[in-house]
């Protein structure tokens, strides 16, 4: 019988975690056919600043579910999980083994729950099953696991935040993504974004209301009318893909245009190739002028 089994850790040494599960998994409780790549993604159910790395394994297996549950339990306290998720309480682990599927199986018990009870919620387990096994169909709700993936991509939130500091440091992070040295962003000067009335800054949650993504409209009256520049347009790595920019840059035309600009600049390095196609996809055209930049900084006293 074929079962799927998701992956996860976040503290200690997480590939080589992960790598040690896969072997006692294929030692232990079948044969691995298939494995994803690693996806690197953010806590969800709790906060931690340590990112976890995902994967699904495809195993043939000759086990029953509750063999399998008790094998993939003695591995993730082999690995060094001391105890487990109670109630909904989330917290760090160095691995984490799920059933997600086993052949057509529906159990539903307190001690084991087959299919996964929120598969079809859980991008950080939809996204690498997807990458073995887009094909295999939920065997309650009929879809398949890139239907249900693909169906995540439209519940997403943007809104002009309030401040927090939760909002604080995710919006540090999407910053490391957008450049290799981040201007520091400081408590003070979020306030300052947030209060401004010509700056709107948006962000973007996802199904799980984590933010994923961020982008900026400035707005400058000049006497040659209302200008407006959309600035720092990033979306984490682990939620590319699924049109969540093109949605933000869409967010702040609308501001734009509802603040009299006629026209909307941007600028992009060439290097990033892909937001490059999507701004052009959107009606985007690059100018033939020259981009000048001043350091203040360099100015003496």
């Amino acid at each position: 019988m074929k079962a799927y089994l998701s992956l996860g850790s976040n503290i200690g040494s997480r590939h080589q975690l992960i790598q040690t599960a896969v072997r006692l998994i294929g030692e232990r409780v079948g044969r691995c056919e298939t494995l994803s790549s690693l996806h690197e993604t953010r806590p969800v159910g709790f906060s931690s600043d340590n990112m976890f790395l995902n994967a699904v394994v495809v195993i043939e297996t000759t086990l029953s579910p509750t063999e399998v549950l008790n094998k993939t339990q003695q591995i993730e306290a082999e690995l060094g999980r001391t105890h487990k998720s109670v109630a909904g309480t989330y917290s760090d682990r160095p691995m984490d083994i799920d059933i997600l599927f086993m052949g057509e199986m529906v159990i539903n018990t307190p001690d084991l729950q087959i299919p996964h009870p929120r598969l079809h919620e859980r991008r950080f387990v939809l996204a690498p099953l997807v990458e073995v096994a887009s094909e295999v169909v939920h065997p309650v709700s009929g879809l398949t696991a890139g239907e249900m993936l693909s169906q995540l991509n439209h519940q997403t939130t943007i809104t002009e935040p309030a401040f927090s500091q939760q909002l604080l440091q995710d919006i540090r992070h999407l910053l490391s993504e957008l450049s290799s040295t981040p201007h520091p962003l400081s408590e003070e000067y979020l306030h300052h974004i947030l209060r401004s009335e010509n700056t709107h800054l948006y962000v973007l949650y996802d199904e799980e209301q984590q933010l994923s993504g961020m982008a900026t409209v400035c707005l400058c009256a000049s006497p040659t009318g209302v200008k407006a520049w959309v600035e720092d347009v990033v979306v984490s790595a682990a939620s590319r893909g699924r049109g969540y920019g093109r949605q933000l840059v869409n967010k702040c035309i609308e501001a734009a245009r509802m603040g009299g600009a006629q026209k909307v600049m941007l600028t992009s390095r060439p290097s990033r190739e892909a937001a490059n196609r999507l701004y052009r996809s959107m009606g985007f055209v690059p100018r033939e002028t020259n981009v000048y930049s001043f350091d203040t900084n360099s100015l003496s006293e």
